[in-house]
């Protein structure tokens, strides 16, 4: 979609998923994983598969200002486009937070100490403070919300989960992935959940 300003402004997906279901558990996503859904053209749908309720860390909201997407005027070159979440977050898909309690500040202290960006700082500690699910790719914030028995979710398990749910057609599938592969430049390690699922489908280690 072109914005009045002359650039492609980024989508969230065309379709969305609406099932009944019991009250949503909270999770937070961080810049990387948020940067993967919004260039797969399929973020609405994505997180709404998934049934958590999204909150939206207000360094993480300041971090993601572009992402890279194809230039539909020079097929095969890239563009930066500016982000609006305002949205996502004005229809409640993504809620914004900013830690206040005590305790969430501390702990951002600390692993702002630890982090060159906020981003996962923030989301690192709203999680250990409150308990919620933490969406991320960073290999060193997965290691220290796991050691701290924090339960995380990467890419490669959200574009699964919503895959499963609504049953995609295999070309739309391998399209997000590729489309995150170019724009986001993010390839899941062997090591993530659904990282062979996702070679398999794209055919790229």
């Amino acid at each position: 979609m072109v914005g009045q300003d002359g650039f492609p402004h980024v989508s969230s997906g065309r379709h969305s998923v609406t099932r009944k279901r019991r009250a949503s558990s909270p999770a937070l996503i961080d810049a990387c994983c948020l940067i993967d859904l919004l260039v797969s053209g399929q973020m609405e749908a994505i997180l709404r598969a998934t049934g958590y309720a999204w909150n939206l860390p207000d360094a993480v909201n300041a971090e993601v200002q572009f992402v890279r997407l194809h230039d539909p005027a020079r097929p095969g070159s890239f563009l930066n486009a500016p982000v609006d979440l305002s949205p996502h977050l004005n229809c409640g898909l993504l809620t914004a937070y900013q830690p206040a309690d005590p305790k969430e500040q501390t702990l951002f202290v600390q692993y702002a100490a630890q982090f060159r960006s906020d981003g996962e700082a923030m989301c690192l500690a709203i999680a250990e403070a409150r308990g919620w699910v933490l969406a991320t790719d960073d290999r060193k914030a997965i290691r220290i919300a796991e050691k701290g028995g924090l339960t995380v979710i990467s890419c490669p398990q959200l574009v699964k989960t919503w895959v499963d749910a609504t049953r995609p057609d295999t070309a739309l599938v391998v399209q997000v992935l590729t489309d995150i592969q170019t724009l986001a430049q993010f390839r899941p390690n062997s090591t993530m959940p659904e990282s062979d699922w996702w070679t398999g489908k794209t055919g790229s280690p």
